[in-house]
């Protein structure tokens, strides 16, 4: 073999070593890189006292609605108010023919004199008689027949007196006053028609104050009962789909009931909210808000930290050694807000972030940040 050719060999030869050195070299990095832990955000769970709302669906209804009824017979005269109008308490809605009852008045006023002035004549009849009487002037019976006859008109009179009085009554049903302040719908009879008594002319409805009734499980009321940090808990109400971090309505439970129902296992509750602006129609499906407690300290993770496996619910940490581990977890208490976790597991440092990358044992590189619990206010 000629020098040449030995040359080229141990040149093609080292050039090979070379590629090879450099690709070993680049491999190297490349795990390096892949190794290299991954950032993560993660908090320290502690316990911290959080507003806890519980969330249920409710329908209101109005405080006050009343039914405007006829209380005579008679024709309808006059419609004195518009649909929709606000009336208030006392306000007269309608007119019902008086004439009937007018003159029923009259006969009763004109009866009630005649019979005051038989009485006041039979007045003077006995005060005429009993000195007669004394002086055996006259005889005892037709004294006797007088007193008679003036207790007679007496007791006639105060008769006259009543029947004036419940035509007079009759007189005045045949105004129609509104017995409450409030907003009217639309006339349910029409002018000229003959009502009776109990016929329904119109509906008024005061929607300033509204009632929720809603109605937790037995078990969510226990917990509201027990855990409670105002004899009457506050409420806020919201348009079912609506914003909710707009707060439509505020107040507070007024009712809850002793008992369950037998069949779904749940318990009527009836909480009073104010309706300003009458923004909320009674009859309306709303969600509903309980404050259960502002005062107790819990350890809880937001709604989004909280994962699904076969297991059920599960939680991702950050062991000592930087390493994510998986945690099973059985919530004390959940909501839209927030889930509330045993107390065993404060100190435990919980992702705060959704990564697909995280496996159970993989190292990663924790950035600690303030607790991202959310609440609505």
């Amino acid at each position: 073999m000629s020098l040449s050719l030995k040359s080229s060999l141990l040149l093609c030869s080292a050039a090979l070593l070379l590629l090879s050195a450099c690709g070993e070299q680049k491999k190297s990095k490349e795990v390096v890189a892949e190794t290299k832990p991954i950032e993560v955000k993660v908090h320290t769970l502690t316990k911290e006292a959080y507003p806890i709302w519980g969330s249920f669906s409710g329908k209101t209804q109005a405080v006050d609605k009343v039914t405007v009824l006829a209380r005579v017979e008679g024709e309808l005269k006059e419609r004195l108010f518009k649909p929709g109008d606000e009336v208030r308490k006392d306000q007269i809605l309608f007119t019902i023919d008086k004439s009937e009852y007018q003159a029923v008045v009259d006969q009763k006023k004109a009866v009630l004199e005649k019979d005051k002035a038989s009485l006041k004549l039979a007045n003077a009849n006995v005060k005429r008689y009993k000195p007669l009487v004394k002086e055996q002037l006259a005889p005892r019976e037709k004294l006797d027949e007088l007193v008679a006859t003036q207790k007679q008109l007496e007791a006639t009179i105060r008769a006259d007196e009543a029947a004036l009085v419940a035509a007079t009554l009759n007189l005045t049903y045949c105004d129609v006053h509104a017995s409450i302040d409030g907003q009217i719908g639309k006339e349910k009879v029409l002018i000229g028609n003959i009502v009776k008594p109990g016929t329904e002319l119109a509906q008024i409805v005061n929607s300033e104050y509204l009632y929720v009734n809603f109605n937790p499980s037995a078990g969510e009321v226990s917990v509201i009962q027990k855990y409670k940090s105002l004899p009457k808990p506050k409420v806020k109400v919201y348009l079912r789909g609506g914003k909710r971090t707009k707060v439509i309505l505020d107040g507070n439970i007024e009712f809850i009931d002793s008992v369950s129902n037998a069949s779904t296992g749940t318990v009527p509750v009836r909480a009073k909210v104010h309706n300003p602006d009458r923004t909320i129609f009674p009859g309306s499906f709303v969600i509903v808000d309980v404050l259960i407690s502002d005062k107790m300290s819990v350890v809880a993770v937001d709604p989004d930290q909280v994962y699904q496996n076969q297991q059920g619910q599960f939680i991702y940490v950050v062991d000592k050694n930087n390493s994510v581990q998986i945690r099973q977890i059985k919530p004390v208490f959940s909501n839209n807000d927030m889930v509330i976790l045993p107390k065993v597991f404060a100190g435990e440092r919980v992702v705060a972030e959704t990564i697909r990358a995280l496996v159970p044992g993989v190292k990663v590189s924790p950035v600690e940040i303030n607790n991202t619990v959310t609440l609505s206010e």
